[in-house]
């Protein structure tokens, strides 16, 4: 065999570790790109179920009536379905978080009344920051401020919704 037919040789071996390599490398991506997808749209599920459930029960009265208990079971059950998602595909410390927002929202469900309801709804808050937290760190997300009660810039005051019904102070 001369120089040229182990060039043509070298070119067929090359070529085809080339496109094994290129076959692996991009099955690699195409799966991570899945994965964060999926677990991208789990997030947003799993937190819209939870705005959506102590929305109702911000709305509903003491005690709830038939039409809000069975809104709430609703977005409580999407949680739980949710939550199995990110058992599949985030680590332990999301779902830890997840159980626990998940247990905050029964909470307020159950609450037996107004007050221990707002109680429970100002803890289901500090929770869903906390969910929110540990997806961006586990999408490997960096944001340079935090809106949780523990941010160390201050936020500025909230507005109230209704003028006429601010308090001074508040």
């Amino acid at each position: 065999m001369d120089a040229s037919g182990y060039a043509a040789w070298v070119a067929a071996v090359t070529s085809a570790a080339t496109l094994v390599v290129t076959t692996v490398v991009s099955g690699r991506r195409e799966r991570r790109q899945w994965a964060r997808a999926a677990l991208t749209d789990a997030f947003v599920a799993f937190l819209a179920a939870s705005w959506q459930h102590s929305d109702l029960a911000m709305k509903s009265p003491m005690p709830p009536d038939t039409a809000s208990v069975e809104a709430m079971r609703d977005q409580y059950a999407e949680m739980r379905n949710q939550l199995t998602r990110l058992r599949l595909l985030s680590p332990p410390p999301v779902v830890h978080v997840g159980q626990a927002l998940l247990r905050l929202q029964r909470a307020v469900q159950e609450a037996p009344s107004a007050p221990e309801r707002a109680t429970a709804l100002a803890a289901t808050s500090a929770a869903r920051h906390d969910m929110v937290a540990a997806a961006q760190k586990a999408m490997g997300l960096r944001r340079p401020w935090t809106t949780g009660p523990s941010s160390p810039i201050p936020l500025p005051p909230r507005q109230p919704a209704d003028p006429e019904r601010a308090r001074p102070g508040r």
